[in-house]
């Protein structure tokens, strides 16, 4: 979103002068005013006042009441009629003979290929005003906010964007026994998750936001326009990347949760992603009396409205708390753990999620194996599976280029369905590519949905952490992987490397159970012998990789002589027994449960470069593919290891094997 300059907003009221009063006054009619002193009665309309008491402050180009506290600058002034903030800003500068270029805000608005909505009007707006009048809500605040009627007598509720361009309409249906849903937006339109509002509000004053349009209505009711409301629903958070940048501007944030669980659920994630040292929380749980009615607690600002009056909810948003403090944790209120409660990432590959159960929130893993073991692979199979269980992904990589990690991961999710296979112009064999279709599906699909660190960036490590504290705030990434440390500028010199891996590896943990996200890190093992298995003592760096970490997994490669195993010359068993697989994963250290020391074998599909354990696993439908019907079409391309291996054993080891 483009914003207005805010610089540029102070120089032209400084231009102004004490002219911003006599605009003011122009605006505001206030009574017993005295142009000399410019001092007169307060224009809050909550605010009864015979004895002059607002004033106009020079330094900030405001009046201030001293006695309730209401503050309005020109802006917000020139906004009071419904004039958006960019309008308000033009007609600012204007008066201030201030020369400003707004043709970048009006070259952005329109998006290409965005479907516009297209609303149609009732004739009048009589219905609308009915149903809200039962809701105590005005016309004057429906037409400040532009709500409409249609044809059906339902609720226009008109999404603008900050250069007043209409781009969302939401339905609200008012006779729910005919309607299956009380809102939808407007069909054969496009939908923007932006907020309701938005376009009408003053970045200088504190932000107001509620759960929904109705309790927006009511806050402007009772007199705070600087009030935007959430678009579908609490579980609903991409307003929060969308609306990035405009948000960051406010010093202060005031969000008004419905009394529920997911009201409470909204007011955590909102609190933690927009940064608690300016959020504060208006509480409507105030209990309340109506007729036929048993006592009971608000379940939001508009039934505590109507319930309990306008100074009610005056006094909610007023009185507003500071949000608590995010680093304690009241005994009371830790709730019994159990960790089946716990969300995370699970694979598909049973042995794995046997094993594990899930790469949970909160946790870190470390990763590592040896050249060639296959770490790549599985890190593209854990974000691809990530994405698809709706957890969205950062990646940052030192190992690979982000061509060519998109590329690891395209594989993986076009799978063998998705590939051509071409002949080698030298020696013997195949390769594959992803077809150009396959790859414009994933792109359209997962766009928003996975992030990587960018190549131009330096690799110190504070700046990659404040990336992914920025994109878990922003885009709500849940799973983040850090390959690897090695790669990493861990800003030390000879005398502390040490010191300076076991902070990063601390604040990684940190961070995953501060933002509830799972973190995924890479170490490579010490120089060792590749042909052997690792154990815990094997990794590089500090003893706090594996202190402190939740989980450790070495990947090791399975080699030619080991799948055909070693046979007793009395042909009566084995020396050695085969390991059918391509690479086994070693669960080192397993801090929830009974994973440590249990091995998995999977097998390595070279085509799609898929870990899997059946064909099924092999053959899954990503979702970007989900609506294809491939039954009964058998996997093109070479015989998977997995047939390949079951083969061997029926050959070599006919009806009999060796227990």
């Amino acid at each position: 979103m483009t914003l207005i300059d805010r610089g540029a907003i102070q120089q032209a009221k400084e231009q102004l002068g004490d002219r911003n009063a006599d605009l003011m006054q122009e605006i505001l009619q206030m009574e017993k005013y005295n142009p000399q002193r410019k001092l007169g009665c307060c224009p809050n309309p909550d605010h009864d006042d015979h004895t002059p008491s607002c004033s106009y402050d020079p330094k900030r180009h405001l009046f201030h009441c001293f006695s309730c506290g209401y503050t309005i600058d020109l802006v917000s002034a020139y906004m009071l009629d419904g004039t958006s903030f960019v309008g308000a800003c033009r007609k600012l500068f204007e008066e201030a003979g201030y020369k400003y270029d707004f043709s970048e805000i009006d070259r952005h608005a329109k998006i290409r290929d965005y479907r516009y909505p297209n609303p149609k009007y009732a004739a009048n707006r009589d219905r609308v005003n009915a149903y809200w009048k039962g809701r105590q809500i005005s016309e004057k605040t429906l037409d400040h906010l532009d709500v409409q009627e249609d044809e059906h007598g339902n609720s226009l509720l008109q999404y603008y964007d900050l250069t007043g361009e209409l781009v969302t309409v939401k339905v609200r249906s008012h006779n729910t026994k005919e309607q299956k849903h009380r809102f939808w937006h407007l069909p054969n339109a496009d939908h923007m998750d932006i907020l309701w509002n938005m376009n009408r509000i003053n970045p200088d004053q504190p932000l107001i936001i509620t759960c929904g349009e109705a309790d927006t209505m009511t806050a402007i009711e009772c007199g705070f326009p600087n009030t935007v409301s959430i678009n579908s629903g609490e579980q609903n958070f991409n307003w929060i990347a969308n609306c990035w940048e405009w948000l960051q501007q406010f010093k202060e944030i005031i969000l008004v949760p419905d009394n529920d669980e997911p009201g409470r659920k909204w007011l955590k994630t909102v609190s933690t992603r927009l940064g608690e040292y300016r959020i504060k929380v208006a509480d409507v749980a105030i209990c309340i009396d109506e007729p036929g009615h048993d006592s009971h607690e608000a379940k939001d600002l508009n039934e505590l409205y109507c319930a309990a009056g306008r100074q009610v909810v005056q006094a909610v948003i007023n009185d507003a708390r500071d949000s608590e403090i995010p680093s304690i944790v009241d005994y009371a209120d830790v709730k019994k753990f159990d960790m089946s409660e716990v969300t995370g990432v699970t694979t598909g590959i049973a042995d794995m999620d046997e094993a594990m159960d899930k790469f949970y929130m909160g946790s870190t893993t470390v990763l590592t194996g040896t050249a060639g073991s296959g770490k790549t692979s599985l890190l593209s199979t854990l974000i691809c599976k990530a994405v698809e269980q709706d957890f969205p992904v950062f990646v940052y990589s030192g190992e690979l280029s982000n061509p060519s990690l998109k590329s690891w991961i395209d594989y993986v999710h076009a799978g063998r369905r998705g590939l051509n296979q071409y002949e080698k112009t030298v020696g013997h064999g195949f390769y594959y590519r992803v077809r150009n279709d396959v790859a414009q599906k994933i792109n359209e699909f997962y766009k928003g949905k996975i992030f990587f660190y960018k190549d131009s960036f330096d690799q110190k490590v504070s700046h990659i952490m404040q990336t992914a504290e920025s994109v878990v705030r922003k885009y709500g990434v849940r799973f983040l992987v850090f390959d690897n440390l090695t790669s990493m500028d861990l800003e030390n010199d000879d005398n502390n490397k040490y010191q300076k891996q076991e902070e990063f590896i601390r604040n990684i943990v940190s961070f995953a159970t501060q933002w509830d996200v799972c973190c995924v890190v890479v170490l490579h093992p010490k120089k060792m012998d590749m042909y052997r298995k690792m154990s815990i003592f094997d990794l590089q760096g500090v003893s706090a990789a594996v202190n402190l970490t939740h989980r450790v997994l070495a990947l090791y490669r399975v080699r030619p002589e080991e799948k055909k195993g070693k046979m007793m010359k009395s042909k009566g068993g084995w020396v050695q027994e085969p390991i059918p697989f391509d690479v086994t994963i070693e669960v080192l250290k397993d801090r929830f449960g009974s994973g440590a020391g249990k091995t998995i074998g999977l097998y390595y599909d070279v085509p799609s470069k898929r870990f899997y354990d059946t064909l099924d696993t092999l053959d899954h439908q990503y979702q970007w593919d989900a609506d294809s019907d491939y039954k009964g079409v058998p996997l093109p391309y070479e015989t998977p290891s997995l047939v390949e291996a079951e083969n061997y054993d029926l050959e070599v080891l006919g009806p009999h094997q060796p227990q």
